[in-house]
């Protein structure tokens, strides 16, 4: 649970031992400055604080009213800073005391806005201001227990429809039967149903303020109708550590995962990965990927090979919507000399889309462009296979309760290769309903 700004009580105390009145009202900017605040211009507020701060910064008065403004603006740190220069000359004020406790709440500092809070209950109070506290307290002690650890369960239930299940995986990667030219003429564009099992688990263990532990697994079972073949289960988990620092957020893991095709071990990954996120602003925020992995295939060890990875992405937040924007580049060598041919590289562009419609329905969207190159000729056609897959995700969630919900996928693949036996079409859609605990 959020602890709200108790607004209500704000104006009451706004500059209670700071300074009288009249000579507020004498101060034009810290009049107006307030007007903005009482009357919930924000952003005003904020604006107005800003343009005076060269001038009036240092001053009690108006750094009470300068914090308030930040910290209704989200800017946090600036409210912490304004509060303790408040505090350095008026060290018992209790309303710059309570509006701390506010703002380290806001921060997820909850032990300092616990200890702050606390250490305000210890002075004198007014009934009604102690109640306020001590609802406060209570709140920062739920926000607590809850970050100290949270677990989420999805399991989850689709049918769906492959018009071209034997494209096995976005880079025709699987091989059957141990067959050198992965896809043959007999064997495209054939379509199949499919119903998918799938569960999933995150959690997260919030050591300090800044730091946390982090694990996801991945479980999904997929069989066709006619091509059970092509039949897979597949398994991914990964455990990550997260370090906020100021606006800096670095994020560094490990991952393990296998898959089964036709109910044999197919591929086995491990790798590691890591990622330093910038929050620009309120708004706005860039992050950089890096990733390396060692892919094992267990029926043809050609087809083994590393994965290296380098990313950047940029995003925009709104109220109701999140735009992102990546680009990275992957290098695949091969792990064997005689299995050069596999071994390649491409460029990726892509761009994402969620949609919050209302509470109860959620869109996304997301394309992608892959420039795919290999480092050697193939084989058997002696020929350098050059590539570009475009893929298409369009996607729609009825959230019916808190934890049901229903789901719907559409996905589009388009691979354009220079040995015409590569090249092939695929539309995947689905229909699932998922179920949260």
């Amino acid at each position: 649970m959020q602890l709200l700004l108790h607004r209500a009580f704000i104006p009451v105390v706004l500059l209670v031992g700071l300074h009288n009145s009249a000579a507020l009202a004498a101060a034009t900017p810290l009049t107006q400055l307030k007007s903005a605040l009482d009357q919930g211009q924000f952003e005003q507020a904020y604006a107005l604080a800003q343009s005076q701060f060269e001038t009036a910064a240092g001053d009690a008065e108006f750094d009470f009213l300068y914090a308030r403004a930040a910290l209704e603006t989200g800017h946090y740190n600036e409210a912490v800073f304004a509060l303790e220069r408040v505090l350095a000359v008026k060290p018992n004020h209790q309303s710059s005391l309570y509006l701390l406790g506010l703002t380290y709440n806001k921060q997820k500092n909850y032990p300092q806005a616990a200890s702050t809070l606390n250490s305000l209950l210890a002075t004198s109070l007014s009934d009604e201001f102690r109640q306020r506290v001590e609802r406060a307290l209570d709140a920062i002690e739920d926000n607590q227990a809850s970050m100290a650890q949270q677990l989420k369960h999805r399991v989850s239930l689709a049918l769906g429809h492959d018009s071209n299940v034997n494209s096995g995986t976005t880079d025709d990667r699987i091989v059957i039967g141990g067959l050198p030219i992965l896809l043959d003429d007999s064997s495209r564009e054939a379509s199949d149903a499919f119903a998918r099992t799938s569960y999933r688990f995150d959690g997260r263990w919030q050591q300090t303020q800044h730091q946390a532990w982090q694990a996801n697994i991945q479980l999904s079972d997929q069989r066709h109708q006619d091509s059970d073949e092509f039949d897979r289960t597949q398994l991914s988990t990964n455990v990550s550590y997260v370090q906020d620092i100021d606006d800096l957020q670095l994020h560094v893991g490990a991952q393990l995962g296998v898959m089964s095709l036709d109910s044999e071990t197919y591929q086995q990954d491990a790798g590691v990965f890591g990622a330093l996120r910038y929050t620009i602003d309120e708004h706005w925020a860039a992050t950089l990927n890096i990733s390396a992995f060692n892919l094992n295939n267990v029926r043809d060890s050609e087809l083994d090979s590393r994965l290296y990875t380098s990313g950047f992405a940029i995003s925009r937040a709104a109220r109701n919507w999140l735009v992102r924007v990546s680009a990275g580049y992957t290098w695949q060598p091969a792990e064997e000399p005689a299995a050069e041919h596999y071994a390649r590289d491409y460029a990726h562009l892509s761009a994402a889309l969620v949609y919050r419609l209302n509470d109860a329905h959620r869109l996304n969207a997301r394309i992608q462009y892959r420039d795919i190159e290999h480092r050697a000729a193939h084989p058997f056609f002696l020929q350098v296979r050059d590539e570009t897959l475009h893929i298409a995700h369009l996607g729609w969630v009825y959230q019916i309760t808190p934890a049901w919900g229903l789901e719907t996928k559409l996905a589009y693949y388009d691979k354009d290769s220079s040995l015409q036996l590569y090249s092939y079409d695929r539309t995947e859609w689905s229909l699932g309903v998922h179920y949260d605990f």
